[in-house]
């Protein structure tokens, strides 16, 4: 997923004239997406940002930001603790990244957005941008409700929400047309895909469905699935969507039936 958030700011920021540098002590903007679905990514998360602020004691005139869960998670406090930090985002801010870079530009106020509510963010084309690429990402959904015991997601992520499916079309042709012929759907929980298009649900097995007539599009993969959302609908995908690999990715976390209710995740070991 983060690697998505990143392709979807680079893209944003292209668009607006700013240009990838290839190296960050040659830029006059750094973004640090950050991870914190377990300590230690958070950890390498906060040292990065401080490795990229001593770049900024050389430079002051550049801007630095950091966005994704730990920005969400911690905000103030990264803004406590580093005070040449300019802006956090979280994952759910995201789309507002070319309005805070232009508000830094005219103001040097400090911002912090974290702001968990709203839909997913609209899909960003950049022309080219994935030239060169086999394989790419598309988040279809965002966010978790299921609240495991040990888990950070519904705090840094937020509730559900499922993208429209003229959106998810519209990435899936747009990648298809620069080459990119396996796509992996994204989600927290992305099984859990449900959206109203007027005439019904469209879940992930109707999407992959539809998704499935696409020509260019060779192969679809989708990831991260929940145990208790797994329908026997989707597990037919596997023999009937000519496109689907015959792959999953289904964390079961545990066989104990105890360690199973003391983390909260809705299921036993036998199902």
């Amino acid at each position: 997923m983060n690697e998505y958030d990143s392709d979807y700011l680079a893209q944003s920021l292209l668009g607006k004239g700013i240009f990838i540098s290839p190296s960050p002590n040659e830029a006059d903007l750094i973004i640090i997406n950050t991870c914190s679905v377990r300590e230690k990514p958070e950890q390498k998360a906060v040292s990065q940002i401080g490795r990229m602020l001593s770049i900024k004691k050389r430079r002051p005139s550049i801007i630095v930001g950091a966005v994704g869960c730990v920005a969400q998670d911690k905000g103030t406090e990264l803004m406590e603790r580093f005070p040449g930090l300019d802006f956090v985002l979280g994952p759910r801010e995201l789309h507002r990244i070319v309005g805070v870079i232009e508000e830094l530009e005219k103001d040097r106020k400090r911002i912090v957005a974290t702001d968990l509510k709203g839909r997913c963010r609209n899909p960003v084309v950049q022309p080219e941008y994935f030239s060169g690429r086999i394989s790419g990402y598309i988040s279809i959904m965002e966010g978790c409700n299921n609240f495991c015991s040990y888990c950070i997601v519904p705090f840094v992520r937020g509730r559900e929400v499922s993208k429209p499916v003229p959106d998810i079309k519209r990435e899936v042709e747009f990648l298809a047309a620069q080459n990119v012929r396996d796509i992996t759907l994204l989600g927290q929980n992305v099984n859990s895909y449900s959206y109203y298009d007027g005439q019904g649900i469209v879940t992930l097995s109707s999407l992959l469905r539809s998704l499935d007539e696409i020509e260019d599009v060779w192969r679809l993969r989708f990831t991260t699935s929940h145990p208790r959302d797994l329908t026997d609908e989707l597990i037919d995908c596997f023999g009937s969507v000519g496109k689907l690999c015959p792959h999953i990715h289904l964390p079961f976390q545990a066989g104990s039936n105890r360690i199973l209710a003391l983390m909260g995740r809705g299921y036993t070991r036998e199902y």
